[in-house]
């Protein structure tokens, strides 16, 4: 079997993750064993490494083939990619007979059939298609075992033992003045939030509510909004000044993580942990961030409400 290199875009670890998602069916149709090579051109990468790994998807998770580490990938490749950079607009090329390599998402017209393709706009993934990735998330997606070791003592420790709401509140650069794409417009309405909650609360009233957020303003919310209610994992987040920074090739990025490789290596950490304890959750509450998404993926019977856009959580 050849090699199915998925290399990175310069795009939120969410959106990477459903890549690799999207890329096995792709790569194990065409007999070659999928190897995710995230680096430089994702703002989470970072020179000197983390957690002993030199490569984005092995810095949280095992790989993706446990005999195909990202440190397998022959060194005349790694030199040939470094070189001639895959276009995240096009399917991919071959860098020998042996070889793919691609930097796309998974949803271009050639690949209908072959890859998955995974909504990231407006639409929720569909009954059929979460009960397939669950599978694919079970089987290639790993997380390594220090992650695991702080769901679990997290989950013991604040969760367990009543229900949960689970709550994932995108922000950040995905509602500033900077982020001029359609699907984004609206998207955080905080009062939708609120009244979704409150309906779920009606039904199971001694419930706790995890709230997942990348924007310390909206966890404020929801704490007043819910006292003594809501639980939260320590991790870092937007705390005031501009929303939107640039990633490593330009493109929109929360500012609390761009341009620091260090802080958005270990946010990447910490949201791995989030997105873990949301699928533990009862119901999630969300809005259109790739993480909400990649939790609906994972675990296919988990009930949700998408308070974007829905006219009967309006006030």
């Amino acid at each position: 079997m050849g090699l199915h290199i998925i290399c990175e875009r310069d795009v939120g670890l969410f959106s990477l993750i459903q890549q690799v998602i999207a890329n096995i069916p792709w790569a194990l149709q065409e007999n070659r064993v999928p190897v995710a090579y995230f680096r430089d051109r994702t703002c989470y990468w970072t020179a000197a490494g983390y957690r002993g790994k030199d490569t984005v998807w092995e810095y949280y998770f095992e790989p993706l083939d446990a005999a195909h580490p990202a440190a397998s990938i022959p060194e005349h490749i790694r030199n040939l990619i470094a070189t001639n950079v895959p276009s995240p607009f096009e399917v991919g090329y071959f860098a020998d007979d042996e070889t793919f390599v691609s930097a796309h998402f998974g949803d271009h017209p050639e690949l209908a059939g072959k890859a998955l393709s995974i909504p990231y706009l407006l639409d929720d993934p569909e009954d059929d298609l979460r009960r397939q990735t669950a599978d694919l998330v079970r089987r290639y997606l790993r997380p390594r075992s220090y992650i695991q070791e702080s769901v679990e003592r997290f989950f013991a420790r604040r969760m367990q033992g009543r229900p949960v709401i689970g709550v994932h509140a995108r922000g950040t650069d995905a509602i500033s003045s900077e982020e001029v794409r359609p699907h984004r417009q609206g998207s955080l309405i905080l009062e939708r939030y609120r009244v979704a909650i409150e309906r779920l609360l009606d039904g199971q009233p001694e419930s706790g509510i995890f709230v997942a957020t990348d924007d310390q303003a909206s966890l404020d919310y929801f704490e007043r909004a819910f006292p003594g209610r809501v639980i939260a994992y320590d991790s870092t987040r937007h705390q005031g000044g501009e929303a939107a920074g640039r990633g490593p090739t330009g493109w929109i990025m929360p500012a609390y993580i761009a341009g620091n490789p260090a802080r958005a290596a270990r946010n990447g950490e910490e949201a791995i942990i989030e997105f873990l304890l949301l699928g533990r959750c009862r119901h999630l509450v969300h809005n259109g961030g790739s993480l909400a998404r990649t939790v609906l993926l994972n675990v296919p019977d988990l009930a949700h409400t998408n308070a974007h856009g829905q006219k009967d959580l309006a006030l």
